[in-house]
């Protein structure tokens, strides 16, 4: 038996049903960047039983209500790694010398029209971006949980002598993985494309703290700066069914307030910016990822420790607003912070 440190990222899940049982196999694993080692899940294994119960006669809705309460217990089947042999073929092109050089590349790129339907994705296969995309056409279910250990008891395995009654074959192992969070919260997301709906408002002044100036803008010259003076800014929650595996805070857009006036984020080849821009407050009620005009004035708002709190672009990762030399607000590219979630996300 071992046990990890706390763990962070996620766990994909897809779920079928053969022959009116129930089926569950790890699709993804979402590792946290900063996380060392390997994960106590890998991608091909299947989940048997939760707390001593088959996951065969478990639908998602009852798997979910037992791995959110307490300590839950999960039974890992885990297939033997196979090696597989390349045998060289007739037609097979293999060294035979080797020797030490020096080549010049020209790093210019250029698009040919025979590369064009590559490009444009039409060759079959799957891609390592899709390979890393939650199907949007099945409902999901979300189990997130914080402060999480996983604890590892390598169960039996299946020997030449007696192969394994799920996969037939053998060297595979039977895992029990014990997992222990602070908290949890289920979240039912249905099918469809990633959006946000607007929830609620509250007007509000955007101090920044080190200065003791406040965000201010200007219309006629969709113009943001700090001044001494307070202006009420309107904050717009949203609701999402985005699923990133790390939370990146509180999906919100900035109005200034009594006015159709947003803040804006936009990018000019490598430069990120802000500026105000007019919008219709009936646009913004409902916002899709794939309306890049209307989804960049989405900023995610996140609080640290001290309760202060950053605002994110939502369409360029990692840009944050940044009140700088007294008068001038802009965006500032920023380290991802830590994250103490980890999420079970189960497509049915």
């Amino acid at each position: 038996m071992f046990q990890d440190s706390l763990v962070n990222g996620g766990v994909i899940i897809s779920h079928q049903v053969h022959e009116g049982k129930h089926h569950y196999e790890v699709k993804k694993v979402m590792k946290y960047k900063k996380e060392s080692g390997k994960m106590f899940v890998r991608r091909g294994d299947k989940l048997m039983e939760i707390n001593g119960l088959d996951l065969q006669d478990l639908p998602p809705e009852d798997l979910v209500q037992h791995m959110s309460e307490g300590s839950p217990m999960l039974t890992v089947h885990k297939s033997a790694k196979i090696k597989e042999l390349t045998v060289p073929e007739k037609d097979v092109l293999q060294p035979f010398s080797k020797e030490t050089t020096e080549l010049s590349f020209s790093w210019e790129l250029i698009r040919e029209e025979e590369d064009k339907a590559d490009e444009e994705g039409e060759e079959t296969g799957t891609t390592a971006e899709e390979d890393t995309c939650i199907d949007a056409d099945r409902e999901l279910l979300v189990i997130a949980l914080t402060q999480t250990s996983i604890s590892v008891v390598k169960g039996r395995g299946c020997g030449s002598g007696s192969p394994c009654q799920e996969c037939h074959g053998t060297g595979c192992t039977f895992n029990d993985v014990i997992m222990v969070s602070e908290s949890s919260s289920v979240t039912i997301i249905p099918k469809g494309d990633i959006s946000f709906r607007q929830d609620r408002l509250a007007e509000v002044l955007i101090k920044h703290v080190p200065t003791h100036r406040f965000l201010r803008g200007i219309c006629s010259d969709r113009a943001l700066y700090s001044s001494p003076n307070p202006e009420k800014i309107t904050i717009y929650y949203y609701r999402s069914n985005d699923m990133d595996p790390m939370f990146r805070g509180m999906p919100v857009v900035l109005n200034l307030t009594g006015s159709n006036c947003f803040i804006k984020c936009c990018k000019d080849q490598d430069q990120v910016f802000l500026q105000i821009e007019t919008a219709e407050k009936q646009r913004l009620r409902q916002i899709s990822t794939k309306d890049r005009n209307v989804f960049s004035f989405v900023f995610y708002m996140k609080a640290d420790r001290t309760k202060q709190r950053k605002f994110e672009s939502a369409l360029f990762k990692g840009w944050f607003i940044q009140i700088d030399h007294q008068d001038l607000v802009e965006m500032a590219k920023q380290e991802e912070e830590w994250d103490s979630s980890f999420l079970f996300i189960i497509q049915k």
